[in-house]
């Protein structure tokens, strides 16, 4: 479940419910999902079986939920966006109803023949994750990483957009002296917005799976910014960051599983390996570096696969968050499979704040698996952040 930003006082979460191949649906609590009564149903996405078998005109074969996203405005806008495989939703009332947005528009040469759009109202890319400006509730800004579709050839064909209008239409970031305009991205966030002295700077890792030579001894995923490239940032120049030269801080194939990497309010940026460590410093647009760069020893953060999270039909991709609690002065959170961690102080040290008992893998129909409630110790973990 996500709680909301003013969690202490609505007690509002929200949590995704994935049926693979059936449908996937949004519920609401205001009671920390403590009975299922007490959840109410706000968002369901479905796929039409039957028509697709007769008519070969198919709505996509996976309707999930990835994305659950409060606006960084929410105390005062009341909005959630919510994204996935059949493109992208808001809420402007707390999350009790949601409206279909735009979503991010399929290149010409990716339009989907048999699609049906009738049943989901579906004509866009798969959405794999949002980020938000950090100036957002000034400059409605934000991006995403998406893919033509949630197919095994499509997953690698991905495109960063860039939204200046809360979501209601997009742009891709593309470099025109590129052959292709899609690339293996796994994330992008925002580290300064498009009013900042610096210009909107947006920072992505892109996988290097299939994209190295034989010769090279060591294989490495890579970290984009948008060097060149004003609004409406159709035309944009991404530029490897030097952070080699400062000391290379072994970002291997695979380095960013489960979209390990954060923006902290100090608008430093981090990002974590798949096999333990993180890089952290404040990205430059405008030489392409990092400032002030340092590494450190962490968890292994994200599991035990160093492939990107949404290379797998998951919801919830993210393994490190930063806590939405100002008065959290930027604690880092992350988690493996079985663990829960923090760090207050920038990631230099990490402690471990919950671990969940190993057990046995549940019996019952599909349908039910998957429900889980999210508890916390009150003596070891705030109130206001749950991760499950």
């Amino acid at each position: 479940s996500v709680r909301s930003p003013t969690f202490d006082r609505d007690h509002i979460a929200l949590r995704i419910e994935n049926m693979p191949k059936i449908k996937s649906r949004i519920q609401r609590s205001t009671n920390d999902f403590v009975d299922f009564a007490g959840a109410t149903t706000v968002l369901e996405t479905n796929i039409d079986t039957e028509e697709c078998k007769k008519t070969g005109i198919c709505s996509p074969s996976f309707p999930g939920i990835r994305v659950i996203k409060y606006s960084p405005n929410f105390k005062i806008d009341n909005t959630v966006f919510v994204a996935g495989v059949q493109g992208l939703w808001s809420s402007t009332d707390r999350g009790l109803t949601f409206k279909r947005k735009s979503g991010i528009p399929r290149a010409l040469d990716e339009q989907c023949a048999k699609c049906n759009m009738t049943t989901t109202g579906w004509t866009g890319r798969d959405i794999v994750s949002l980020a938000f400006s950090p100036d957002f509730k000034d400059d409605d800004t934000m991006v995403a990483v998406s893919q033509t579709s949630s197919t095994r050839a499509d997953k690698h064909k991905r495109y960063i957009s860039v939204s200046t209008d809360s979501g209601g239409s997009w742009t891709d970031m593309i470099d025109k002296s590129w052959i292709v305009d899609h690339k293996f991205w796994t994330s992008a966030v925002i580290t300064d917005g498009p009013n900042s002295t610096a210009g909107l700077t947006v920072v992505g890792t892109m996988s290097s799976l299939g994209h190295w030579r034989e010769e090279d001894k060591i294989k490495y995923d890579q970290i984009y910014v948008n060097q060149a490239g004003e609004a409406p940032y159709n035309d944009v120049t991404w530029s490897e960051l030097s952070y080699r030269k400062q000391g290379n801080p072994g970002l291997e194939q695979g380095g960013f599983s489960g979209y390990g990497v954060a923006v902290l309010p100090t608008g430093e940026y981090a990002a974590f390996l798949w096999s333990g460590g993180m890089i952290i410093g404040k990205v430059r647009r405008d030489k392409a570096k990092m400032n002030n760069l340092r590494k450190y020893a962490t968890p292994r953060l994200g599991g035990d696969s160093n492939l990107p999270g949404s290379a797998n039909e998951k919801s919830i991709n993210e393994m490190v968050m930063v806590s939405p609690d100002r008065r959290h002065k930027g604690a880092i959170f992350g988690v493996d499979k079985q663990k829960i961690y923090a760090s207050v102080n920038k990631g230099e040290t990490w402690q471990e704040v919950l671990s969940i008992p190993y057990r046995e893998p549940r019996v019952g129909s599909e349908e039910r698996l998957g429900y889980a409630l999210c508890v916390q110790p009150p003596d070891k973990l705030d109130t206001n952040l749950c991760i499950c």
